[in-house]
């Protein structure tokens, strides 16, 4: 089953809060994973008419969506204020004519088809039985509670509805992880692949599949890994130390990081990218875990009446 992870959900929400203003400078590790799972989706048979991307941060999942499935609603759903006042700034159309500064003010923001709705991604307020395909880019490992996600998802989605969706795996950042790490956190863990496949199980999807691969981003100096890496999130441990780390933790932990990579090889950090994806069944388990068994009659046998 998986492991709740150690986190704190106003810690997670107030990073993310303040990384909106900034955060499309270090979302490059997110745009390439995108990009592999839209490619993921030319081996599916999928005419969606509602789309949620859960946790679309700055919207551009929303947009590549819109742009593969135009006849779609694409909704994007996340906990930040922050990220979706910029997710409708950077999606809205050029403003053009005499009623543009008008429509601004007002808040007109993206296409008719796209909508945005600031919500938990574990309690989504959207109609049972609604959505066609449920996305999420690196975001559920964000989740305190991934299973109840996970069912709150089931809830929302339609028979025959897809789930995509990709996590970081165990192995990510394994050059920063001590080999005895304290009590006081420095890193957040993430679960494993295997883990996920059960708890697709658990929520009552079908047909999960689960794969994974590795991505190695290089950097020339600890500062800039260090810089990216607190942009890509940060640390939202409730275990985490109470106050700033100082010089020595710094120096421990460029002397750890190059000791993995050898005297004068650039600094690298690993990333495992967990994909999966599970389709809702035609016959959805009730929410008290019981299936619905239905009895039809007997067909009359050829001959007779």
């Amino acid at each position: 089953m998986l492991e709740p992870p150690d986190l704190d959900p106003q810690s997670v929400l107030r990073q993310f809060e303040r990384r909106a203003s900034h955060f499309e400078d270090n979302d490059y590790l997110l745009r390439e994973v995108e990009t592999r799972m839209l490619s993921r989706l030319d081996a599916v048979r999928l005419a969606p008419q509602c789309i949620v991307d859960l946790g679309c941060g700055l919207g551009a999942g929303v947009a590549a969506l819109q742009k593969r499935y135009p006849q779609a609603e694409v909704t994007g759903l996340d906990h930040s204020p922050a990220m979706l006042a910029r997710a409708r700034e950077r999606l809205a159309p050029p403003a053009r004519g005499l009623f543009a500064g008008l429509l601004a003010s007002l808040g007109a923001g993206s296409s008719p088809r796209q909508h945005f709705i600031e919500a938990d991604i574990a309690a989504p307020p959207l109609p049972r039985d609604s959505v066609d395909l449920l996305w999420s880019n690196l975001s559920l490992h964000w989740l305190a509670r991934p299973d109840e996600a996970l069912a709150a998802l089931m809830r929302i989605a339609r028979p025959g509805a897809l789930l995509m969706f990709s996590v970081f795996g165990v192995d990510t950042l394994r050059q920063l992880r001590a080999p005895r790490e304290g009590k006081a956190g420095t890193l957040m863990g993430f679960c494993d692949m295997h883990d996920w496949g059960d708890a697709l199980v658990n929520a009552g999807f079908a047909e999960p599949v689960m794969d994974m691969e590795r991505i190695d981003l290089s950097f020339g100096r600890v500062p800039d890994l260090l810089r990216d890496l607190h942009r890509l999130g940060g640390n939202a441990l409730r275990s985490r130390a109470p106050g700033l780390r100082g010089r020595g933790f710094r120096d421990a932990l460029q002397a750890r990081l190059q000791a993995t990579q050898g005297d004068g090889a650039a600094l690298s950090l690993s990333f495992e990218i967990v994909y999966g994806h599970a389709w809702v069944p035609a016959r959805k388990r009730r929410e008290d875990g019981l299936s619905p068994i239905e009895f039809l009659p007997a067909r009359p046998r050829k001959g007779k009446s």
